[in-house]
């Protein structure tokens, strides 16, 4: 494991996120234990797509192209091929462009 060495500064913008995040990781694996994931409404499963996008699209426009930070066992291979998939069609964006924009922040 490598050690993250980036300064962090710890706002109270930054700490409400970080609980926020916990939260609603406890309640998705409630949601997800109960299988209740079908419950979950389109809109807001894509709002948090959407914030989480532009959270780290945020990051990496101020520090540059960062190493996803996903655990080995944070998603399996269909999990994320899924969410790529639905990401590249909702965009437009077909395999080829995604080559071109690839290395953007490089």
């Amino acid at each position: 494991m490598t050690a993250d060495i980036t300064t962090t500064t710890t706002t109270p913008a930054i700490e409400e996120l970080a609980a926020l995040i916990t939260r609603l990781e406890e309640v998705t694996a409630l949601v997800a234990e109960e299988k209740l994931g079908a419950e979950v409404s389109d809109e807001q499963i894509a709002d948090v797509l959407y914030a989480s996008a532009r959270l780290f699209s945020a990051k990496t426009d101020r520090v540059g192209k960062v190493a996803w930070p996903i655990r080995a066992d944070a998603l399996n291979a269909t999990e994320t091929v899924v969410l790529v998939t639905a990401l590249l069609d909702a965009a437009d964006v077909n395999l080829f462009d995604m080559a071109i924009w690839y290395r953007r922040a490089e």
